[in-house]
């Protein structure tokens, strides 16, 4: 399994809204909005403050109304009313208690609560989808470049290159060496004596050098298995002149994988939010050795993945031996005894002082080196995966998508006369262009540019370049923006979508099938990532 791979059921959580209130002899409306753009809802609940929120009497323009027996599930019960729905990530739900309601708590604030419960709109938005894995191993490493100096001896009895002097040690202490370079010395007998007087037997002894390249330093991390939180932010809005002005604001980040966790989100604790997890998520890194760019600064770049020693290996074929040390010396690990392994050189002609030299490992210069890219550039779901500044003792992952959460919006008191309805951004798209890509890494997925688009976008994928073929995979997507816009973004493919051109049709949330805007979309696949040694 890869890094992105599902290590479990869909992502189950469920979101508890409670509205307490006490008084019950005034009847009110409670209105319920989802949206994807906070500031279109803002204009929405201004254009219709004065309406009656009723599933056949609110105003559509410019917004769309669905009916909401048909997008949650209601329930009257002994404390109130209920509403179940979806929310997704980046998406934003909003509500407000009508004319009416009010929620005294005691005699001296009972008039202003009453005031601006009739008035102010509540918006709570899934903000933020984090993993945040611990770190158990942490070192840094570079890539060196490497030079071998040698010198062939063609006299046996001659104490300049010899055993003692050249093997399993490093080199003398040079003041003319910078405090990076460091350097060990090889000794290799039994050369061939080209070059030599007849019967003579030649050795080669070396000072093999190390040097980070560019001065460029990684840190390298494992991971362990993470724990989920989800940002929710909540904003209270009146409109008072004909302008919106913010009246309360919190954020409250609530950990998933454990029992129910219940916060306040107001100011005056009279909105509760409870949430629990019913499950992981459908995407996660696995654990491992990861790694990032460390700048001089301090700060670290996105987290990248491949072959990579622990902190205890000493594997040459991988990453990370050649590390630095607690005094920020560089050094290879073991590289007292290891260096006979890894260093090969072999006499061309001692005389002359000629020789071939290798090191048998990978990621050093000059020779092969090939830095992965970062992980949110290889996996669509990931926004950024970075080890935290400071400590650098956790990775926090953020995710670009995530299941919806089921969301539950509960009013105490009584319940007559109450009346949910859903609000959500009109949604359209003009045009798009695409290709369908398989890249080096096998991921198989959807490059698309939307045109004028905004608000839910549904596609359809056809089996050949005929509109009229079978549909053999759909997919829904969002444009977050408040007006149409241009966004490309990237939707992940099924195997079944293949080699060759086909259709795909998108069209807006509102719209029906038969309105699709369908383009013949190019297939793109590119080979395998190998590196060779």
């Amino acid at each position: 399994m890869n890094a992105a791979s599902a290590t479990g059921s869909l992502f189950n959580i469920i979101v508890f809204l409670q509205i307490f209130h006490t008084t019950t002899t005034d009847r009110g409306h409670f209105s319920k909005l989802v949206s994807h753009s906070t500031a279109s809802l803002l204009e929405d609940a201004r254009r219709d403050r004065s309406s009656i929120y009723d599933n056949h009497t609110v105003e559509r323009s410019p917004s769309a109304v669905r009916n909401s027996d048909s997008d949650a599930n209601a329930a009257i019960s002994r404390g109130g009313m209920q509403m179940q729905f979806y929310l997704g990530l980046h998406t934003t739900v909003c509500f407000r208690l009508e004319e009416g309601v009010t929620a005294p708590s005691d005699q001296g604030r009972q008039a202003f609560r009453s005031q601006f419960a009739s008035s102010w709109l509540y918006t709570i938005r899934l903000d933020r989808l984090e993993h945040h894995h611990p770190v158990t191993q942490r070192y840094q490493f570079g890539i060196p470049e490497v030079k071998a100096d040698c010198i062939c001896e063609c006299n046996t009895a001659s104490e300049s290159c010899t055993a003692e002097s050249h093997q399993y040690t490093q080199c003398p202490e040079d003041p003319k060496r910078d405090f990076l370079t460091s350097c060990y010395r090889t000794f290799l007998p039994n050369q061939s004596p080209i070059g030599c007087p007849t019967g003579s037997n030649a050795k080669l002894c070396c000072d093999v050098k190390f040097r980070p390249y560019r001065n460029q330093t990684y840190t390298a991390v494992k991971l362990e298995q993470p724990t989920t939180f989800a940002t929710f932010v909540y904003t209270a809005y009146d409109y008072n002149n004909g302008r919106w002005i913010e009246k309360d604001r919190s954020t409250i980040r609530s950990q998933l994988d454990g029992g129910t966790q219940e916060r306040y989100v107001d100011s005056l604790r009279r909105i509760a939010l409870s949430v629990s997890s019913g499950g992981r998520t459908t995407h996660q890194l696995e654990t491992g050795m990861y790694f990032a760019n460390s700048n001089p600064g301090g700060e670290m770049e996105e987290l990248r993945k491949q072959p990579l020693n622990e902190i205890t290996d000493n594997n040459f074929d991988r990453l990370g031996w050649y590390r630095m040390d607690e005094n920020g010396k560089f050094h290879v690990n073991n590289g007292i005894v290891k260096m006979e392994e890894i260093h090969k050189a072999k006499v061309k002609n001692c005389h002359e002082q000629t020789y071939r030299s290798i090191i048998n490992a990978k990621n050093y210069l000059p020779g092969n080196f090939n830095l992965s890219r970062p992980l949110e550039m290889v996996y669509p779901w990931i926004q950024s995966a970075r080890i935290y500044d400071g400590s650098q003792r956790q990775v926090i992952v953020t995710h670009a998508e995530g299941s919806n959460l089921h969301v539950t919006l509960q009013v105490h008191g009584e319940a007559d006369g109450n009346r949910l309805v859903f609000f959500h951004n009109a949604s359209r798209i003009s045009d798009f262009t695409g290709t369908i890509i398989v890249d080096s890494r096998s991921n198989r997925y959807f490059n698309v540019t939307m045109y004028g688009a905004s608000g839910k976008i549904n596609g359809a994928v056809k089996h050949s370049t005929e509109r009229n073929s079978d549909e053999i995979f759909s997919f829904t997507t969002y444009v977050h923006d408040l007006n149409a816009s241009n966004r490309s973004m990237i939707i992940p493919m099924p195997a079944i979508v293949d080699s060759g051109s086909r259709m795909i049709c998108m069209y807006a949330d509102e719209q029906r099938e038969e309105q699709a805007v369908c383009r013949i979309i190019q297939y793109y696949e590119t080979p395998l990532e190998v590196c060779f040694p």
